[in-house]
């Protein structure tokens, strides 16, 4: 098993850095093709002809692919290694991204969506385990935490991906993408290959020892918090302010000032992480995430919803900072690989993203805006106990991630 010294040359970029730097890109392209789509929903309504659950389905495309590659990451990790895994989702992003370009009409696009979550599964999953199974421990909230600053600098790529698709046109910008995509290809070529992951045995007893541990249990609380959260405001909010009469600009312009506020936050968040414990900072951002839907159903006027969005929108680097070193931390305290938790987390995420946009538009449709908004945060509450728990039990020590 190669050490973290093996990773870390005495001239040039660190090993592990180079991993971290071609799993950003990947997670950069992957925030950029999630987030371009939402302002662009109201084009996509006018020209499919998609009501509130039309757009919820080409939302809950992208994820729907996800637990399936997630769990089957438990496996292919340490049969075939993470880099040949993380190369092949590169390939796969950016070919489904060229095709997303091609969509001649809605279930092709839909289609081209729901490969690109294929590979956005690899990204979160085998990627991730990558990252944190390559860092030294003492760094690995660092490194998360500039994994997930270059998935905010995607997500503010990807408004303007959809302003510049309402501009010159969704195949220019999209073709646009698909080259960065391709860069991911050859930067994963030149990364290292990192530590062989060992084959769990026993897969299953693997995955019950691990989700029964405290810190691991609150990873994936917050990983059901998130798209609780997000999920609805992510369906609501942008078709809410069409409604209004916002532009396609204006709301990719609300999305991208919180993606560069959220750029900024990731690495100082990792620190934070690394010198105070990931389950204090995951409990801070999850009760911040947890209460904003509220909010939503509290602002009325579009300008507070448009500023309410470049606000929160930083909390979830800060999420995704603390949730990978804390996952990590039950992974080895447990015995486990890094990518089992990471699988977990990932078909956990992806099935609430899945279901709760579509539950969202439902209950929008059925009821109000403000009613789900609601319902979305009060869900979120009982999540937070496993949280308080592993603050309370024990946090990580400083140093450990």
């Amino acid at each position: 098993m190669a050490s973290a010294a093996h990773l870390a040359p005495d001239e040039g970029v660190p090993g592990y850095r180079r991993i971290t730097v071609a799993v950003g890109l990947a997670m950069f392209i992957d925030a950029s093709l999630y987030l371009a789509v939402l302002p662009l929903l109201p084009h996509y309504a006018h020209e499919f002809g998609f009501g509130t659950l039309g757009a919820a389905l080409l939302i809950a495309a992208y994820p729907a692919a996800v637990p399936v590659v997630s769990l089957g990451s438990m496996v292919m990790v340490p049969r075939f290694g993470a880099r040949p895994i993380a190369l092949a989702s590169a390939v796969l992003m950016t070919v489904a991204t060229i095709g997303f370009a091609f969509a001649p009409g809605a279930w092709a696009l839909i289609l081209s969506r729901f490969l690109q979550g294929v590979a956005s599964g690899t990204i979160w999953t085998a990627s991730m385990a990558w990252v944190t199974d390559n860092a030294p421990p003492e760094r690995r909230g660092r490194e998360s935490g500039i994994v997930m600053g270059l998935l905010s600098a995607g997500s503010i790529a990807g408004p303007g991906v959809g302003a510049l698709a309402a501009w010159v046109g969704t195949r220019p910008a999209f073709l646009l993408v698909a080259v960065a995509s391709a860069a991911t290809v050859v930067l994963t070529i030149v990364a290292p290959s990192g530590r062989p992951v060992t084959r769990e045995p026993e897969l299953f007893r693997s995955i019950r020892r691990v989700a029964n541990h405290p810190l691991a249990r609150a990873a994936l609380a917050v990983s059901l918090i998130d798209p609780l959260a997000f999920a609805t405001i992510d369906v609501l909010v942008p078709l809410r302010l069409g409604d209004m009469g916002v532009s396609t600009t204006a709301l990719a312009a609300a999305f991208a000032i919180g993606a560069a506020l959220g750029s900024l936050a990731g690495p100082p968040a990792g620190r934070l992480v690394d010198r105070v414990g990931a389950p204090r900072v995951a409990l801070v951002a999850a009760v911040m995430v947890a209460f904003t839907p509220l909010l939503y159903a509290a602002i009325e006027s579009s300008h507070g919803q448009l500023a309410l969005l470049a606000v929160a929108s930083p909390v979830f680097a800060v999420v995704g900072a603390a949730m990978f070193p804390l996952a990590s931390a039950g992974a080895d305290e447990t015995g486990v690989a890094h990518v089992v938790v990471n699988g977990l987390l990932g078909a956990t995420w992806a099935i609430a993203f899945t279901v709760v946009p579509l539950l969202a538009g439902v209950l929008a449709h059925l009821t109000s805006d403000a009613i789900t908004f609601v319902v979305a945060s009060l869900a979120c509450i009982p999540l937070l106990v496993p949280l308080m728990a592993a603050v309370r039990s024990r946090a990580v020590p400083a140093g450990t991630g």
